[in-house]
């Protein structure tokens, strides 16, 4: 095959992506969609700047500017709408895959065994990836565009390793190549880490080619120079500073109900879970809500973990073992382990995204197509003609795949099927199972939302029986204004007692949809039964997010009930020194409210040292709340502007 009918094969395959996409791209916004894009609607509506929207995202340790760039570009362009996001998201996938057409061609030619087959070995790779449902979970997300970026950065510059690399094997003294090596490489990682943190994978993605690609051949000092200065030094420093201070990993787990062994042993799941995906995909399985994905708690709890382990070492000694024999099987599947590196590791992330595939698999099929090939030349040694068979599997294979992603789309098309279809394949899941219950409330379906409930409320998890009896208890209140106070108990008895980042949201909602009060279910149950959880999380210190936001909800509850004692009590607890400012306006209420204008003044003035510009109004009212109380103490101290 000529290289010109490759691409014009892979501009088939593109244009089937678009179509097989269209129908997905005005789908509904999910999970942190409107958390990480408000703030571009706020831009749209002129209330922020361009400066807020590239440096103040919610997102990574900088906000991923280069990403919060290509969304905003797509909300100039189109509006707030998801159209406009996804449509971005469906041309970086394209432009991704030509990419991966690129990268895999260059490896390829690296490889006996496939340099003859170059061309339709990457169309081939190039095509399942786009075509993959798989992927429908980037591609249709709106906010995934910052895994996309990261990833388009990170397989440019793989290609760019390779063509750098042949020319210095061809003339190790070819000064411009080494240049635009010790530049391009680091100028793309940096690209790919404003959009993704992930992108400082990339060094060690070029060690894999490396290690795959140059297996005969000698290392010239610039290569040992570059793998020294991009991936070594950087290592070390990375290492000893986490080691100076664990406390940046640590402190995560706080807010999670897993510790980072558990999260260790159930990567070795999850991984063999991508990979059976990946290479035996059943579309309907996917899906984006995963919170039910069960912890792994020990090797043999459940016994899956040490058959995942097992397996994920296996097929790593082998492709080691095959590494000159079959180059293909270790460049793919050392493609797959180096992508998945950080987010299956011991960082406190969640357990489970399918999204973060979208690099990883154009290893694992890149290492299948080389063991097909490596199977065909048997069977032709064998006296068989499997070419022909092979096309047609091929062709066969490439339609299932752009029916299943097609099929993905269309579940993606609107918030009721993407809400039932994930609790078709997750029953367990409480975000599927509220996705759902939204979904019902706006169309008055209260057996639905029963039901949903109900699965939520006879789930395994003790964490999500308990959310199901605390959201029946919120939206009775929500609706009807008249909670079953039964359900507060059976939810506080069931809560784990470890607070976790969604808590705070949810109690929120709770504090925010309930001004009329809950019926039977007053603020001063509400207080004490945040109260009792808080009290509970021993291993939690007060001053972590989770636990101070609630504590303040907490005061926030008995206010409302008219008990500034205890008011004053959790906003206490809740006033630490990585508070918001603005908690510090109950705080004062408060201590205004029981007398305690010294703790008024004292808690002024510590508002006033952390304070940002935005606080100064709220700070002056204080002030002022303060004087009053100091002339009159026995007025009306404290009471709402």
């Amino acid at each position: 095959m000529q290289k010109s009918q490759a691409w014009l094969l892979l501009l088939l395959a593109m244009a089937i992506t678009v179509v097989v996409y269209w129908v997905g791209l005005s789908g509904p916004l999910v999970l942190d969609d409107h958390y990480n894009l408000e703030v571009l609607q706020r831009w749209l509506q002129g209330e922020a700047t361009l400066q807020a929207v590239l440096f103040d995202g919610r997102s990574g340790m900088f906000g991923r500017p280069l990403a919060m760039a290509s969304l905003a570009l797509s909300a100039g362009l189109g509006g707030y709408a998801p159209f406009a996001f996804k449509l971005g998201n469906l041309l970086v996938h394209l432009l991704t895959g030509g990419v991966v057409f690129a990268l895999i061609r260059r490896i390829a030619l690296r490889d006996p065994r496939m340099a003859g087959r170059a061309d339709i070995v990457a169309v081939l790779v190039a095509t399942l990836w786009l075509l993959h449902p798989l992927n429908a979970g980037t591609v249709l997300y709106a906010i995934q565009r910052m895994a996309q970026l990261s990833v388009l950065c990170m397989l440019a510059g793989m290609w760019l390793y390779l063509a750098m690399r042949d020319r210095i094997t061809t003339r190790s003294d070819d000064r411009a190549a080494v240049a635009t090596l010790f530049i391009g490489i680091p100028l793309l990682l940096v690209a790919g880490f404003l959009s993704k943190e992930n992108a400082l994978l990339l060094p060690a993605l070029c060690l894999v080619l490396e290690l795959g690609c140059y297996r005969d051949t000698s290392r010239p000092p610039a290569i040992k120079a570059f793998f020294g200065t991009c991936l070594a030094l950087p290592l070390v420093l990375g290492i000893a500073l986490l080691a100076s201070n664990p406390a940046r990993i640590t402190s995560g787990y706080l807010v999670r109900d897993f510790d980072w062994q558990q999260r260790l042993l159930t990567q070795a799941r999850a991984l063999c879970d991508y990979l059976w995906k990946i290479l035996v995909p059943n579309p309907p399985s996917m899906g984006v809500y995963t919170d039910d994905y069960a912890i792994s708690t020990g090797l043999l709890s459940p016994p899956a973990t040490l058959v995942a382990i097992l397996v994920l070492a296996g097929v790593t000694l082998a492709a080691w073992q095959l590494r000159k024999r079959i180059p293909s099987l270790f460049v793919g599947w050392g493609i797959f382990l180096v992508g998945h590196a950080i987010e299956s590791s011991v960082l406190p992330l969640e357990l489970y995204f399918e999204h973060r595939n979208y690099l990883p698999m154009v290893g694992v099929l890149y290492a299948a197509v080389g063991l097909a090939v490596v199977g065909g030349d048997a069977l032709r040694k064998a006296g068989l003609r499997p070419g022909r068979i092979g096309a047609v599997l091929a062709v066969g294979l490439v339609a299932l795949l752009a029916f299943g992603a097609h099929g993905r789309a269309r579940v993606w098309s609107s918030p009721e099927t993407l809400a039932v279809s994930a609790v078709t394949s997750h029953p367990q899941s409480l975000r599927a199972n509220m996705a759902l219950v939204r979904v019902a409330q706006q169309q008055n379906n209260r057996q639905a939302v029963a039901q949903a409930l109900d699965r939520l409320i006879a789930a395994d998890n003790p964490r999500t029986r308990a959310m199901g009896y605390f959201n029946r208890l919120y939206l009775a209140c929500a609706l009807d204004r008249d909670g079953n106070p039964d359900d507060l108990r059976q939810a506080i008895e069931l809560m784990p007692p470890r607070v976790i980042y969604a808590d705070p949201e949810f109690f929120g909602l709770l504090l925010d949809n309930t001004p009329q009060g809950c019926g039977a279910v007053t603020d001063r149950m509400l207080g004490d039964a945040l109260d009792t959880l808080l009290d509970r999380a021993t291993a939690q210190p007060d001053g972590e997010w989770a636990k101070w936001r609630l504590r303040n909800m907490a005061a926030r509850f008995y206010a409302r009930s008219g008990d500034w004692q205890r008011t004053r009590e959790q906003a206490l607890l809740a006033w630490q020194p990585g508070t918001d400012p603005a908690a510090a306006e109950l705080l004062v209420r408060a201590q205004l409210r029981t007398g305690d204008i010294a703790g008024a003044e004292r808690t002024w003035e510590e508002a006033s040292r952390r304070a940002r510009a935005a606080d100064q109004a709220g700070l002056q009212w204080l002030r002022r709340q303060i004087d009053i109380a100091r002339k009159q103490p026995q007025s009306n101290a404290g009471a709402s502007p």
